[in-house]
């Protein structure tokens, strides 16, 4: 995978959507204004609203690329036998995922389309695993119901583990957990193996690294298979 870019190489309209991200996540949709967003991009309020028309406009391009980039990550996942929840999250896609949160949380449309978008491939991968389910569309909804739940509450479940859910070590943890609970029943053992012993190393590889930059410069991040920054 890619490294991340940096901030300076997206486009400016790139630039205002991930700050809107970051701004919504931690304020609220209702809370943030345009001059939030203005302010936390570097760019004037005149710019944003060039670029997005209104609030309702920028949180449209919000939803339309972390829908993208949340169901690439799921299907990676699943399809390309990738780590799941997230692995090697990256800082940019944390706050993609805390955005997705709330998003979840306020039944957005975009969160409707990802929900509906992810029980699709929880019942594809379902019916190649012959799990001999008398419903398996149920099975599915309810699958992605539980892994979507870790993301839903992520402030209580990082109270729970006494760590940030999207620290290196809370991905660590929690996609163990997901392992031991979902093995051998709907992941392949030599594969659920593999990710076992890659997650149990990832809090002391990237602990390390002496200079903070070098890891995030070294850490591959989710959000590069996505479609292009300026989407």
């Amino acid at each position: 995978m890619a490294a991340a870019p940096h901030s300076s190489d997206l486009t400016g309209r790139a630039r205002i959507r991930n700050a809107a991200l970051r701004q919504f996540a931690e304020r609220g949709f209702a809370a943030t204004t345009m001059r939030d967003v203005a302010t936390a991009a570097g760019v004037s309020p005149a710019l944003v609203q060039h670029h997005f028309g209104t609030k309702d406009g920028l949180r449209e391009a919000c939803d339309t690329y972390a829908l993208a980039a949340y169901i690439d990550i799921a299907e990676r996942g699943v399809t390309k036998g990738e780590l799941p929840d997230g692995h090697h999250i990256g800082e940019e896609a944390s706050w993609l995922v805390r955005y997705l949160a709330l998003a979840l949380v306020e039944d957005s449309p975009a969160a409707t389309a990802i929900f509906e978008a992810l029980v699709a491939v929880t019942e594809g991968h379902l019916r190649t695993r012959d799990v001999g389910a008398t419903d398996l569309h149920a099975q599915a909804v309810v699958l992605t119901a539980m892994r979507l739940g870790v993301t839903v509450l992520h402030r209580h479940v990082g109270r729970g583990l006494d760590t940030d859910v999207f620290s290196e070590e809370g991905v660590a943890r929690v996609s163990l957990a997901s392992l031991d609970l979902l093995a051998p029943g709907l992941v392949d053992t030599d594969l659920a193996e593999s990710w076992r012993a890659d997650l149990t190393d990832l809090p002391q590889r990237t602990g390390q690294s002496a200079d903070p930059s070098e890891t995030a410069r070294s850490t591959p991040q989710p959000t590069q298979e996505v479609p292009p920054d300026d989407v």
